[in-house]
């Protein structure tokens, strides 16, 4: 037998098994656990993870029939042992393929596969003139001839062409078509830039000489030995001829290093004086410090109110891991945050920042990922995914504004950062600090009720700074005065008062859009998305109706579709709606507006945000990303346009939602030296999320939820998991989900265990039942045993396996949104 060696592997495909490949000679030195390799796979090539080498090579497999590794496609590993241990833990917990795990756990872009490339011969081309319109092997060719790589499940459905591979081969067995496979190149590589160095003139060697131009541009390299062509680029115009010239005379020799793509914004690395501490901050800092100091898993809840430090204890923190030469990982919700927080850490902790979220370009996200596992950063600042930093030994882990939902991943592997954040600072041994004004009633009963946290407080704003003070406005009682403006009368009095201060304004709605629906008043027609289960919300700009699921858009026509009356009207309000009715109340105001429409664009959520630090923005409005954490001592007016839009959503989340999202507004007033207020305005008034939210009052807010969760048996008196069956047809997608209660319920029946702990509800149609042009349904599973439901859904999906053609199941562990 061949003692070349074998490597288990994951492959980059939704596949459960792990797959043993030989090492060819030429290789042996080179394959390593954590490092990517390019592997035949059936017929194709495809990217693998070596997640264990060298491996025993399994009974089952005939040694002479192990097919060998082609390449590998990496100098150092992208995962280590520790970071392997945490894509198997996410495998298991998430019911998730681990090379999908690990794919997911990489920056993007760097999968390599092979790919079928259909080209059309002369021959097929004689053929195609001949064929008559609109039939199939016209369609095929014609698609072959315009797009050599092809998405052929793809196509079927665009061109309805159902037989679409037989008809492929039937083109090449007679000549018309031939097909090759290539490998695809990665998306994402090293950024190579030229640099230029001044070459001394050899006596013997006689060149041509320069030009005035070309003498300029030698001085200036000349005196900084070597100089990037990006630099030369910024000092001279129009250089490249020139550089070409210099370099053909002999004047400069040119070499090509490798650069960094830069992510942060062009702003300096200076120094920051640190604060004084307050007494709270004393006390939550030493704590931590002793623990870092006497190392190993600690976990902390810092339960500060809104304005209270928290940041300055994080800093202080990972200063301690650093010098104990640890690393740290900083979690943030919302890459709207990244700035200011990243502004801090710099002025702070200099250059040793690595930068990870969706925000970057994949070329700048693998650039700060090679930063990390080259070991040249200390601190990794980011959104969700900055939880697979590669770092080897972190000191710290932080999850700032841990109650947030969008820490939890929706698509494909529907992982939770802050439960990662958790399980990774328990296997690597670290302290751990979820910070919140408003925990998660998961993470306070944890730490309330099960000691599973250390509780610590931060109960004042830091220099004796007063929390706002908060009015509510009954919107009924102003409708039934006959006032029907966005703005009550109230809203409207204190922005122009504070406008006449000259102080900010924030104006808070979680609804982008101009409107909610367009409305024909004559016969009630409303505009239905084609693809979802949702009315089209009308954009003011360009007169569109857009779903905000899908990305469909369409014009606002003239005349109803239904009845051809022109008497269309657009109902409900939209951030854009906002923003309309304050430019006429306050004509000569600076209004800024920061919702996903406005923020799309590379760099805009950083533009507005320095632009409310200079104070060229009066009004900022915008939806729940303008109310997470950022510090705006200018603003002293906090206005809620609409407190019921999360209240009335049909998930038992809804009033936790909502009272954080009114506590976190309001925290955004009154940070600096002038007192705040708060003005929110609703129709639910005597609402205990929202009398609590107005007094400030947390924990009267979580006695009245949690005394609601256990009687109605939810988190976190239970786990739940969401099954979600998805299909382009109706009557198949109900079957499946039908299927699936069966076999759940019969799987539940076998052991005494199911039948005592788990509760199946459903099936049922989602409340969004079609999203995207696929039907959806779902099946809950709440069980207060968590290690008894994933036994029971583990038997339940090993049942099912085998019965999924043309279905998408999808497992929702510790679902946050329920829709």
């Amino acid at each position: 037998m061949n003692d070349q060696g074998f490597a288990e592997v994951a492959v980059s495909l939704p596949l459960w098994k792990t797959f043993t490949y030989r090492v060819p000679k030429g290789l042996e030195g080179q394959v390593e656990l954590g490092k990517r390799v390019l592997i035949p796979f059936h017929r194709r090539k495809v990217t693998g993870y070596v997640i264990d080498f060298p491996t025993p090579l399994p009974d089952s497999l005939d040694p002479d029939k192990v097919r060998e590794i082609i390449d590998v496609l990496d100098e150092i590993p992208l995962f280590d042992e520790n970071m392997l241990g945490l894509f198997r833990w996410i495998s298991r917990y998430y019911f998730y393929p681990l090379g999908e795990v690990i794919k997911t756990g990489l920056p993007p872009g760097l999968t390599v596969e092979s790919c079928r490339i259909l080209e059309i011969t002369p021959r097929g081309e004689a053929h195609l003139a001949q064929l008559q319109p609109g039939g199939g092997d016209r369609l095929l060719l014609e698609a072959c001839r315009e797009r050599k790589e092809l998405n052929l499940p793809l196509l079927s459905r665009r061109l309805k062409i159902r037989n679409i591979h037989s008809r492929i081969f039937a083109l090449k067995k007679n000549g018309f078509l031939t097909e090759q496979v290539r490998l695809k190149k990665e998306r994402t590589r090293a950024k190579q830039e030229a640099v230029f160095a001044f070459q001394e003139e050899d006596k013997q060697v006689k060149r041509p000489g320069p030009t005035p131009k070309e003498s300029e541009i030698l001085e200036f390299i000349k005196s900084r030995t070597r100089v990037s062509r990006s630099d030369v680029t910024r000092r001279f115009s129009r250089v490249a001829p020139y550089l070409r010239r210099l370099v053909e005379k002999g004047w400069l020799s040119v070499d090509f290093e490798e650069r960094y793509r830069e992510p942060f914004l062009n702003e300096g690395f200076g120094t920051e004086k640190e604060p004084e501490l307050t007494e709270d901050q004393q006390v939550a800092l030493a704590e931590i410090e002793r623990s870092i100091e006497a190392g190993g898993y600690h976990p902390y809840l810092l339960h500060g109110i809104t304005g209270s430090g928290k940041t300055e204890v994080y800093l202080r923190a990972i200063k301690q891991v650093m010098k104990r030469g640890r690393e740290a990982i900083v979690l943030v919700p919302e890459i709207s945050l990244t700035p200011q927080l990243i502004s801090r850490f710099k002025t702070r902790f200099g250059r040793v920042i690595a930068v990870l979220h969706s925000g970057l370009s994949p070329a700048e996200r693998y650039d700060q990922w090679r930063r990390i596992v080259r070991h040249e950063v200390r601190i990794v600042i980011g959104a969700r995914s900055a939880i697979f930093a590669p770092f080897k030994k972190p000191g710290i882990i932080i999850v700032d504004e841990e109650h947030e939902t969008s820490f939890k991943q929706e698509e494909k592997l529907k992982y939770n950062a802050r439960d990662l954040a958790v399980v990774r600072a328990k296997m690597d041994k670290a302290v751990l600090v979820l910070g919140s004004a408003t925990p998660s009633m998961e993470s306070f009963f944890n730490t309330l009720q099960i000691g599973k946290f250390q509780y610590l407080r931060l109960p004042r704003r830091i220099e004796s700074r007063v929390l706002p003070a908060v009015e509510i406005v009954d919107m009924r009682a102003e409708r039934d005065r006959g006032r029907r403006s966005v703005f009550s009368q109230s809203l409207k009095e204190a922005l122009l008062a504070n406008a006449d201060r000259g102080q900010q304004s924030l104006l808070f709605l979680n609804r982008r859009g101009f409107a909610n629906f367009i409305l024909c008043t004559d016969c009630g027609w409303t505009f239905h998305c084609p693809n979802c289960s949702v009315t089209l919300t009308f954009h003011a700009p360009g007169r569109l109706l857009q779903c905000h699921h899908c990305g469909h858009t369409a014009p606002v026509p003239l005349r109803c579709p239904h009845c051809e009356s022109y008497n269309l009207h657009p109902l409900g309000i939209g951030t854009q709606r906002v923003e309309d009715e304050i430019r006429k109340l306050m004509p000569s105001a600076r209004v800024a507006r920061m919702d996903r429409d406005t923020t799309a664009r590379k760099g805009a959520h950083w533009t507005i945000v320095r632009a409310m630090e200079r104070r060229k923005i009066d009004v900022l409005i915008g939806t729940q990303m303008i109310v997470k954490g950022h510090d705006f001592p200018s603003i002293t007016l906090v206005g809620v346009i609409c407190a019921d839009t999360i209240l009335n959503f049909p998930d038992f989340r809804a009033t936790e939602r909502t009272f954080q999202l009114l506590t976190q507004a309001a925290g955004r007033a009154g940070r600096g030296d002038q007192a705040g207020r708060v003005i929110i305005q609703t129709y639910n008034p005597d609402h205990y999320s929202i009398q609590r939210a107005k007094e400030h009052d947390f924990l009267g807010f979580y006695q009245e939820e949690i005394a609601y969760r256990e009687e109605l048996g939810y988190p976190p008196f239970s786990r739940l998991v969401n099954l979600r069956i998805s299909g382009n047809r109706e009557d198949r997608t109900e079957a499946f989900a039908k299927r699936l209660a069966i076999v759940g319920a019969e799987t539940k029946r076998r052991k005494g265990v199911y039948r005592d702990h788990i509760e199946l509800l459903g099936p049922c149609a989602a409340p969004l039942a079609r999203v995207k042009g696929r039907y959806r349904w779902q099946l809950l599973a709440k069980s207060s045993r968590p290690e008894s439901l994933h036994r029971f859904l583990a038997e339940v999906l090993a049942r099912m396996e085998k019965e999924t053609p043309g279905i998408r199941l999808e497992v929702d562990v510790d679902p946050i949104n329920l829709m």
